[in-house]
Order: C-alpha cells, then structure tokens, then sequence
C-alpha cells in the first residue's frame, strides 16, 4: 500500500515512468552497497571482498562494471608524480569510501527530487502554489540549498 502511495506520489509531481525507475535503482544500489562485507587479509594492509555478489547486484542498477568498481574500492589508482600506481587499501578505507560514495548519490538524487517537486510546485506557473523547504528551528540557520544532511539532522 506505500508503494503504491509513494509511485502514485511521484506521478502526480510530474516524474516520469523512467524517472521512478532510476529512483529506485539508486535507492536499491544505496541499500545493496551498504551489505558489502569486506574482509582485511592476515598478514597485509589489503581488503578484499570474498563475497561480491551485493556488488554485483548494485553495479548492474547503476549501470557500472563490477570490476572497475570494486578494484576502485581495494586498490584505487593514485597518481604518483608522471605515473599512476594502484594503492592497497585496508578495511576500515574500502568501508569509508562506500560509505562516502553512497552518501553522495543519496544526497545527489534528494537534491534532485527536491528540484524537481519545486519545479512541478512553481510559483510563477501557478498563483499560490508552495515549494518544499525545511526549516531548522533549533538554529535558525538559512541555508541557499537544503541539503539531505540537514534534513536528517532536523528530522
């Protein structure tokens, strides 16, 4: 029953069939990063993934090679003076830059919808329409753009 709620949202706000679609594969993306379980090896600084099967699956939504993806995560290239090498990264690092990364598409993707609610909602196309903002009481702090970050501290 929410889901239904939450499409027949989207498609009153003007958001397209294929719109839905990619805002959903991110979200389930997102949600299949975050059970990625990454393992530090015994006598080394590297981390591995023995099991890359989340990763598979979260790589197919977003359209990106498992493989580019995961060597991103482990062994990153760096560039060191003319040459690029790749670097081992420990657990804790592959953990914080998936961390990272799915942060920034969730916040991309909020940014996003908020965009475009406030477009389906503008003033200027309709008299006495609103707009979606978030009001921070505690601080009273005025933000040019509401991020996903201060929604959640406010929520």
């Amino acid at each position: 029953a929410e889901f239904r709620a939450l499409v027949e949202s989207m498609t009153i706000m003007g958001f397209a069939p294929d719109d839905q679609a990619a805002i959903l594969r991110l979200i389930s993306s997102v949600l299949l990063m975050g059970n990625l379980q990454f393992k530090q090896e015994r006598n080394s600084d590297q981390a591995t993934l023995p099991d890359n099967t989340a990763a598979q699956k979260a790589c197919h939504l977003l359209g990106v090679p498992v493989t580019a993806m995961t060597q991103a995560f482990l062994k990153p290239k760096i560039k060191v003076g003319r040459d690029h090498v790749t670097k081992a990264q420990t657990k804790a690092q592959v953990e914080f830059a998936v961390e990272a990364i799915s942060k920034a598409l969730y916040e991309r993707m909020f940014k996003w919808i908020v965009q475009r609610i406030n477009k389906s909602l503008d003033r200027t196309k309709r008299q006495g329409a609103s707009f979606i903002g978030i009001l921070d009481i505690a601080g009273f702090e005025i933000f040019k753009m509401n991020s996903y970050e201060q929604l959640c501290i406010n929520y």
